[in-house]
């Protein structure tokens, strides 16, 4: 009666398990024009064939899907494992090389495995000359050390073997041990200042001062050891600066090259120092005409422990370190120095610091 009603009509008849539609069937009637419903087709089908049909097809989907996804696993996991490789490579490389032995690790597979152990091996050239720095600093210390008490020890061998020797013997064998505690003393303090640059330790005590006023006081204090050594110390000040420093690091700096340029020097001798500043920048440089140091010394000057001539260094007492001490300090400053020399006719020191520190 619906599909009379409102045409086409569809549902489910549960009792039957039949899906249903019905379709009114209509004439058109010229005399009332309008269409007449004659009848009503009603047509019914089962379901099953089409529910089979679809718990079919997701049956096959489910299986489609746990085949894409064990599939995708297994391109994932080969291509994790292609991936992976050159790195493990260069795990591999790196651990073979952690020794320090000659090998060079080298991973060429991609580019990026290939920068990696580029930058490594930098870091591994740096590492190693860093360990055979500390060696050698570790060899120089022990070496340095036990000279003084080996002198010691040999001049009290020597006093104890002498009972019946005179006190002027006594005096000058005292004198000698007294001398040998002093270059002791001066080492063990000249590496107790570096280790203490090195580690940062006791930050500088940045002050604004009258940098003419400060070398005019060193050359002052040093001028009865020029005198003693027969050289006459010239300072040369172009123009007033005032700087941000660390008066006594910066002092002791500046003291020991003028002193240097004093002790290696000749008789009768000079050592210029000459004071002069722009903008941004002192500079203090330190001439002298003293015996020059040799062109394949010049890199090396600076290097704690390095001496250009060690049986003269003994002489006057150097340790080796001072140098090493002034350029950390002249860092520290954020400044440089540099040295230039000629064999027999003197030594030139230029340092260049920043007249305002920068923190």
């Amino acid at each position: 009666m619906k599909a009379f009603r409102d045409g086409a009509v569809s549902g489910y008849d549960k009792e039957a398990g039949l899906i249903e539609i019905a379709i009114p069937v209509t004439v058109y009637d010229s005399d009332l024009k309008a269409d007449i419903t004659e009848g009503v087709l009603v047509a019914a089908a089962s379901p099953e064939k089409i529910l089979r049909d679809v718990a079919e097809k997701e049956r096959r989907s489910v299986i489609i899907e746990i085949l894409a996804i064990v599939l995708l696993t297994g391109v994932a996991a080969a291509v994790a494992s292609v991936v992976v490789r050159p790195f493990d490579k260069v795990t591999g490389a790196i651990r073979s090389a952690a020794s320090f032995d000659d090998s060079t690790p080298a991973v060429s597979d991609y580019k990026e495995t290939e920068e990696i152990v580029e930058a490594f091996n930098e870091m591994r050239t740096q590492m190693k000359a860093l360990d055979q720095s500390r060696q050698e600093f570790v060899g120089n210390v022990s070496h340095e050390l036990k000279t003084p008490m080996a002198s010691i020890k040999v001049l009290a061998d020597s006093i104890n073997m002498q009972s019946d020797a005179p006190v002027e013997v006594y005096r000058d064998f005292m004198k000698d041990i007294s001398e040998e505690i002093d270059r002791e003393n001066n080492i063990i303090s000249d590496l107790l200042a570096l280790v203490k640059m090195d580690k940062g330790v006791g930050a500088l005590n940045i002050e604004n001062k009258n940098i003419n006023m400060l070398l005019e006081n060193i050359i002052r204090r040093l001028g009865p050891l020029a005198k003693k050594n027969e050289v006459d110390i010239v300072f040369e000040s172009i123009r007033q600066v005032d700087a941000d420093v660390d008066e006594t690091k910066i002092s002791s700096a500046f003291m020991n090259l003028i002193e240097n340029g004093i002790k290696y020097n000749k008789k009768p001798g000079w050592v210029r120092v000459k004071l002069d500043a722009d903008h941004r920048f002192f500079t203090v440089t330190v001439s002298d005409s003293g015996m020059g140091i040799p062109e394949e010394s010049l890199p090396h000057i600076f290097e704690r422990f390095y001496r250009v001539d060690k049986s003269h260094s003994r002489e006057i007492g150097g340790t080796g370190l001072g140098l090493a001490i002034t350029r950390r300090t002249i860092l520290l400053h954020r400044g440089s120095i540099k040295a230039e020399s000629v064999l027999g006719e003197g030594t030139v020191f230029t340092v260049r610091i920043p007249v305002g520190y920068i923190a």
